[in-house]
Parts: structure tokens; sequence; C-alpha cells
């Protein structure tokens, strides 16, 4: 199977899921794995930043922000900015790979974007799971070597950001790794189901 289909096919069963709507410790475990990460790579990310950019270090030896404080309103700003990107990079290639509108959401620990309909090849949802985090973090590299200094901290911040909101998606990639490329996904966006192939199941 290399095609997404909205009918599983027969010799298709159900082989395991991640359920963030009824798992709420792994919800938890997630957002809280994902502030560390969030950390690590700020501090990674402004470790580069003021190794290719010289021009940043002030006369202390630190990196200055060019602007001052990072107000709340800017913050939150960011924070709301990542997570549309992040879902529009996920629905995009959910179109790409189904021509069918996905569904976007909010909610209390986190946002999604799903495909409920349809059950994709793994190869194919793998893509899915790391786009935003592979786009938008080339992206964010590529920017910290050409924007204005003002401006870098702010990009810092959001690849962060970026790398930690994708924790989850790593999670889906690493259980999508361990199965085989006959398998199939659905991601209704709470809920992610894996479907293997058993031919001894096949109709004759």
């Amino acid at each position: 199977m290399n095609t997404s289909t909205k009918t599983l096919p027969e010799g298709y069963v159900l082989s395991g899921e991640i359920n963030l709507k009824k798992n709420k410790r792994l919800t938890i475990t997630l957002n809280i794995v994902a502030f560390f990460v969030f950390v690590l790579s700020f501090f990674l990310l402004s470790s580069l930043a003021a190794l290719v950019r010289p021009d940043l270090m002030n006369t202390s030896g630190s990196i200055t922000a060019g602007g001052g404080v990072v107000g709340l309103a800017v913050v939150v700003g960011l924070m709301f900015l990542f997570m549309t990107i992040h879902e529009l990079i996920h629905g995009f290639f959910f179109w790409v790979f189904t021509r069918s509108r996905p569904v976007f959401a909010l909610r209390l620990f986190y946002a999604y974007a799903g495909a409920p309909d349809w059950y994709i090849p793994i190869r194919q949802f793998m893509i899915v799971a790391l786009g935003p985090l592979v786009i938008m973090g080339a992206v964010g590299l590529l920017l910290i070597l050409l924007v204005p200094i003002g401006w870098i901290m702010f990009i810092i911040f959001f690849v962060a950001m970026n790398t930690g909101g994708s924790v989850g998606d790593l999670l889906v990639f690493t259980r999508l790794f361990k199965l085989s490329p006959m398998c199939l996904a659905n991601d209704t966006g709470d809920v992610f189901t894996f479907y293997e192939h058993h031919p001894s199941i096949d109709h004759p």
C-alpha cells in the first residue's frame, strides 16, 4: 500500500495507538519534555548565533537581544504564530497526500492538524510528522545568518519553541519507524492509530 485511502484495505488490523485524548499523563509528560527541549534548543541556538554572528556579542561577552526585553505580548504572539505555522505545515502535507482538507483544533495543552477520514502509508505519514520540525528549523537557521541583529533573538525563540513543540511529532515518528513499510496510519488529531497488514486474514 503506497497511497492514502478512505477505506481500510482487507487484511489490515489495528496494531497500536497513541491516544492524547485519553492518556492525560502522556500529554502532560510531553509538555514537560517539550519545555526542557525548548530550553536546551534556545541555549544551543544562542551559542550557534554567537559563533556565526560575532557582531551579536556585546562588551560583556553575552548575546544582546538588539531590542531590549521581549514583552509579554510579543512572546504570546510568537507562541500563537508558532502553533499556527506548525499546524499549517502538518495540514499542507495531509493535503498533499490525501487531496482532502485537513481538520484543525486547539486543545488546552496542544494544537493539532488531522486527517480523520484517511489511512495514510507510514512513509508519507513520517513526512507529515517531521515536516514542521525540518522546514521551520531549516528556515530558522538560515534566518539567523541573514536577518538584522535586532531580529535574531526572536528567530531563536521561535525555532526553539518549534523544536520543543515537535516532541509529540518525534514520538509519532519513532513509533512509525518501528513499523513495517506496509502499515497504515490514521490521525484524528487527538488519536494516532496504526494498522498492520496480515495476509492470513485476507479474503480468498
